[in-house]
């Protein structure tokens, strides 16, 4: 997984699930649920409602899955 395509998604707005190498998936409900550090960094910082957070390394990620159905434009 490249950052771009993270970013690209994020940008998008609409609710969408990381999948990692090991199995594992991440269910990102709203953009507030994940952040980029700075752009030589090569993770990814995933909350979820619990206080928990995740630093996922982008190397692990395999892939994912969003809807552009019914996305409402950004202003």
């Amino acid at each position: 997984m490249t950052r771009k395509q993270l970013e690209t998604v994020i940008e998008e707005g609409v609710p969408f699930e990381i999948r990692l190498a090991d199995g594992r998936s991440y269910s990102i409900p709203h953009p507030d649920y994940v952040s980029l550090p700075p752009k030589n960094a090569t993770v990814a910082v995933v909350y979820e409602d619990d206080g928990t957070v995740h630093v996922l390394p982008l190397l692990t990620m395999t892939g994912l899955t969003y809807s552009t159905r019914g996305k409402s434009s950004k202003k």
